[in-house]
């Protein structure tokens, strides 16, 4: 049996009464550099949920939407899928998270994912080459 998962704020899921994430809260995808820019695409929260039931853990994004200007601040690719909110960066606390959240993404038709030390990114950016995964230094 899988163990209840919390959102990021400790709480349990409840049911979507407007089309919402079962798991995360809005501001979870919000950019980082506090300019509000928040673009995510539903479809992405929509995996991210499938890919949390599956795994069965708690998922924290660490970044979601980015603007332009942080996006260059945290050296992404000038046309990372954050920029147009189809990419979310997922800390990961070891090895095993990682293969459970790696094999979840896998499992709900996520094609495309890099993986580092310290977290996974998934994306649905369906302009850039599928079925690939990247490894960050």
């Amino acid at each position: 049996m899988k163990e209840q998962t919390t959102s990021a704020a400790g709480q349990t899921p409840t049911a979507s009464q407007n089309g919402a994430s079962k798991y995360f809260k809005p501001e979870e995808f919000t950019c980082r550099c506090g300019c509000g820019l928040n673009n995510i695409s539903p479809e992405l929260v929509a995996t991210l949920d499938k890919v949390r039931e599956t795994a069965g853990i708690a998922l924290r994004i660490t970044s979601g939407s980015r603007c332009a200007k942080h996006n260059e601040a945290v050296g992404g690719k000038s046309d990372s899928a954050h920029l147009t909110g189809l990419a979310a960066d997922i800390a990961i606390g070891g090895s095993h998270e990682r293969y459970l959240v790696s094999k979840a993404a896998i499992a709900v038709g996520v094609d495309r994912m890099g993986i580092g030390m310290n977290l996974v990114h998934l994306d649905i950016d369906k302009d850039k080459s599928q079925q690939v995964t990247w490894l960050y230094a």
